[in-house]
């Protein structure tokens, strides 16, 4: 694994707009990055595959545990939601999509940090923008890039249309077509989700957008949610957090509308253990000897008694906001950030070195992509800190 400087296409601007990126630079930021790429081996890239097909099972391991062993309460969850992850786990809604996010230096064994599984970001970029990248600047050089997504995505919204075609996905109307939602306007979800609407048309179903504050309700048929066209809501994609929804004053309105098969959502809703950190004390209680896991519990006081670095985080908490990271030895932060999710839970992990590039200072974090329950490609995020936060570079990869 390698930090290389790479020529910049000249019309690198246009060409990502032109495939729906508009969100690739801001005032004092270039977020997508293509002056640089990294390079990995065959073995290395062999060696994320592995650490996330492992990592998934044992976090759908962890769920399974959680959810039939009684426990949901003890992660955070109220009545209303504890019906919902039961409901979508025994009946096994299938899900779509999710971002394993992992530390890996190219020497050691991935070190899993966390599991976006309910609302993964990065979509476009890691699916559409570094492969046309490549395509475009990779010549006659046998390069390639750990990138099936677009195929993957295309499989499993194909399935998704055999299943609806066939009843099979317990809500009253055939043939409905797939909402897609997001706060609009908002050029990156909206972006990731217009990508998403792409794909969907492309496996054959029919797709309708509507902004999250456009969705409205009708008591007709005892409760159904309508598109700002009054269009019956049966099949949603929501780039909008089940935390979110619930806790939003439509969310017992939902909750009945979810449990009376009006409505069916992806992500399903027992995505939302796997998105919630305090999920890795489970996996770390039931697997502390894989090499793929990070020692993650519920306060600091292990670390603290045998001076161990770690890092604390909010169970809920989103782009990289409210991580405190500590240093060995020593009270004081190595590194921190602000931001809107203090109020939460919080967990405690050991700390595990990112890749950083000595000549630039840059740290790298890999985002590993699970479609359809199958690891299928990665993108690669860079920060000038320890923390990866919303103003991390995404850097395009290949290998060889």
């Amino acid at each position: 694994m390698e930090r290389c400087l790479v020529p910049v296409r000249d019309n690198w601007k246009a060409r990502v707009e032109a495939e729906g990126m508009l969100w690739h630079s801001a005032p004092g930021l270039t977020y997508w990055h293509e002056g640089v790429a990294y390079r990995f081996t065959e073995a290395e890239i062999e060696a994320i595959h592995d650490a996330t097909e492992a990592c998934h099972q044992m976090a759908l391991a962890a769920a399974g545990a959680i959810i039939e062993g009684g426990e949901l309460a003890n992660y955070g969850y109220e009545a209303d939601a504890i019906k919902l992850i039961e409901r979508s786990w025994h009946t096994r809604e299938r899900d779509i999509y999710g971002r394993i996010d992992f530390a890996f230096d190219g020497v050691n064994p991935p070190k899993m940090l966390e599991y976006n599984a309910d609302t993964p970001t990065s979509l476009l970029e890691g699916a559409v923008i570094q492969w046309s990248w490549l395509t475009d600047t990779s010549g006659s050089e046998a390069t390639n890039q750990y990138n099936d997504l677009h195929r993957a995505l295309v499989d499993r919204m194909h399935a998704l249309k055999v299943e609806r075609d066939a009843g099979l996905l317990g809500v009253r109307q055939r043939g409905a077509p797939l909402h897609v939602a997001c706060v609009f306007p908002h050029d990156e979800d909206t972006g990731t989700v217009a990508y998403v609407e792409s794909v969907a048309r492309e496996a054959g179903l029919e797709v309708c957008f509507v902004p999250m504050d456009q969705i409205g309700f009708s008591e007709v048929e005892g409760g159904t949610f309508l598109d700002q066209n009054d269009v019956p809501i049966r099949l949603l994609f929501k780039l909008y957090p089940w935390d979110w929804l619930l806790a939003d004053d439509y969310g017992p309105l939902l909750t009945q509308a979810v449990l009376t098969h009006t409505v069916r959502l992806f992500e399903p809703a027992w995505k939302m253990l796997l998105a919630n950190k305090l999920l890795m004390t489970k996996m770390w209680e039931m697997y502390p000897n894989t090499p793929y896991l990070l020692e993650t519990r519920r306060s600091d006081e292990a670390f603290r008694a045998y001076g161990r670095g770690f890092v604390r985080k909010p169970a809920l908490g989103r782009e990289g906001q409210n991580v405190s990271v500590f240093a060995p030895d020593e009270s004081a932060h190595k590194a921190h950030t602000d931001g809107n999710y203090a109020d939460n839970d919080f967990v405690y992990q050991a700390f595990a070195d990112l890749f950083r590039d000595e000549a630039s200072g840059a740290y790298a974090l890999i985002g590993s992509w699970v479609i359809g329950g199958e690891a299928v490609g990665m993108g690669v995020r860079e920060s000038d800190h320890l923390i990866t936060d919303d103003r991390s570079r995404f850097v395009p990869h290949l290998f060889r």
